[in-house]
């Protein structure tokens, strides 16, 4: 993946990402991919993409909804 500015945090590189992909891959209630391996496709810490991911949750409404144990899933 091409940066876009070299002074974009890892953070705010993934959560443009993860909105572009919610609104155009994933469909609502569909399972989006584990930390783990949205962690290597980015290229950060499982901490950053969690992060990110709780971040879309608190939105109101949210864009994912997070299920301990289970993943995280588009709303």
């Amino acid at each position: 993946m091409p940066l876009r500015d070299s002074y974009e945090l890892p953070s705010e590189r993934v959560e443009a990402e993860l909105r572009r992909r919610l609104a155009e891959e994933w469909h609502s209630g569909e399972r989006l991919p584990p930390l783990s391996r949205l962690a290597a496709e980015f290229d950060v810490s499982q901490g950053t993409v969690a992060r990110v991911l709780r971040k879309l949750a608190a939105e109101d409404p949210p864009l994912v909804r997070i299920r301990p144990r289970w993943g995280a899933f588009r709303t």
